[in-house]
């Protein structure tokens, strides 16, 4: 995995296979807290349900429960911490979404909401939103940017003093 700063709060990672994914949503597992929304973007394919299902399983979900809402329109997995996982994609409009409840979920801080297709709701997030992008590269490699004022953290959990994956 390379790692570039982009800015302050940006940091882009290059993702070289599915195992680095799950090392990634692993690390991402190790900063969220209760209360925390965190906004996935990608095209079909680009392994936004790849990457709830690493961090679930971080969290200590049953791997086996986790799938794509697409259809369910929410899932909710108990883990150490609770995980709400919402898909925007199949939502007529934004107000499809407020309509779903999401604003309480993350006002009730009692879990992480994973929003699937979140740049379809970008204006009804807050504005601590972590953002996730994930853009294809070839057939298996993904740059995932992460966008939150706790990219340094999350940096530094995937490229620990002495072993620099920066680029």
């Amino acid at each position: 995995m390379k790692i570039r700063t982009i800015d302050a709060n940006r940091i882009e990672f290059e993702i070289e296979s599915e195992a680095e994914t799950d090392q990634f949503g692993r690390a991402l597992a190790e900063l969220v807290e209760p209360g925390q929304v965190v906004g996935l973007v990608g095209t079909l394919g680009a392994g936004k349900t790849r990457l709830v299902r690493a961090l679930a399983e971080a969290l200590g979900v049953d791997p086996g429960a986790i799938a794509s809402p697409t259809f369910v329109l929410i899932h909710e997995y108990l883990g150490r911490i609770p995980i709400y996982h919402f898909d925007a994609y199949r939502l007529n409009d934004p107000d499809a979404f407020d309509a779903l409840g999401a604003a309480d979920y993350w006002n009730e801080g009692l879990g992480v909401c994973l929003i699937e297709w979140a740049d379809l709701v970008v204006d009804r997030l807050p504005p601590s939103t972590w953002w996730i992008r994930i853009e294809l590269r070839g057939a298996v490699g993904r740059a995932i940017r992460f966008e939150s004022s706790e990219a340094d953290r999350l940096a530094a959990i995937l490229d620990p003093p002495g072993e620099s994956a920066r680029g």
